[in-house]
């Protein structure tokens, strides 16, 4: 960066947090050098457009939360939302989480369910796994399969999906749902369980087990705590934008 533009970055800096940032930047616990160290660690992002971003995030808070709910809040949560925030675009899945994180973080009715973890879990999605969160944030989705079980190696074959009840039309890679799955799981924002006992075939026990699984797909309240901070009506409205978007050629990034 030159000299030039670090004075611009500056100036920008002060601007931004003396005119419009000040008292709600201060309790979301941010700071005139931490709104600059953000400029300039994003400065290839132009100028202009992050700034009005910034004010339109911090208006957005104002309008959404009552003033006598705001609270300072922990810089840990509020600098790396902050920042996550400006490498998403709002209109995105991902964008509209992170900011449901940082108006959380200033909201004291929101305080029983926000983690510190919150933004670092948000870093590891991708925009399937985020839409896989909203759809269960509203129900379980039962998912029964057939398949052979080899008892030596635990390998599965044959397998047939008798009964899928996830919308895949909603993902843009739904052949990667089980890899969503595990990641989900390891996460611990994920259960897939089985809520009816499997059916067992009197077969082979020794080497092959046909079995009839009856699962689903639900949250854990770990995952239930999440989505309370960072599903919003407007991810239902993405959403159901999908098809849409879909249908003209258009992927949600």
């Amino acid at each position: 960066m030159t000299n030039e533009e670090l004075d611009i970055a500056k100036t920008l800096a002060v601007n931004v947090y003396n005119d419009v940032l000040s008292p709600i930047a201060k309790q979301a616990g941010t700071t005139l050098e931490e709104v600059g160290n953000l400029v300039f660690a994003l400065f290839r992002y132009p100028a202009k457009i992050l700034t009005l971003r910034i004010v339109n995030w911090f208006k957005r808070i104002e309008s959404e939360i009552n003033k006598e709910n705001l609270i300072e809040a922990d810089p840990a949560i509020t600098i790396s939302t902050l920042q996550n925030l400006a490498l998403h675009q709002d209109e995105s899945f991902l964008g509209e989480m992170f900011f449901n994180i940082l108006k959380s973080s200033v909201d004291k009715t929101q305080q029983c369910n926000l983690s510190p973890a919150f933004p670092k879990i948000l870093e590891q999605l991708t925009t399937d796994e985020c839409i896989f969160l909203v759809l269960l944030n509203d129900k379980s989705y039962k998912f029964n399969r057939n398949f052979d079980l080899n008892i030596r190696n635990l390998a599965t074959k044959n397998i047939q999906i008798l009964l899928n009840e996830l919308p895949m039309e909603k993902f843009n890679f739904p052949e990667n749902l089980w890899i969503y799955k595990e990641h989900l799981e390891h996460l611990n924002l994920l259960k897939y369980d089985d809520y009816k006992e499997p059916d067992m075939s009197d077969g082979d026990f020794e080497n092959n087990q046909n079995i009839t699984e009856y699962a689903e797909f639900r949250l854990t309240e770990f995952g239930k705590m999440l989505c309370k901070i960072c599903v919003s009506d407007k991810c239902y409205s993405m959403l159901n934008q999908l098809e849409n978007n879909k249908t003209n050629g258009r992927r949600e990034d």
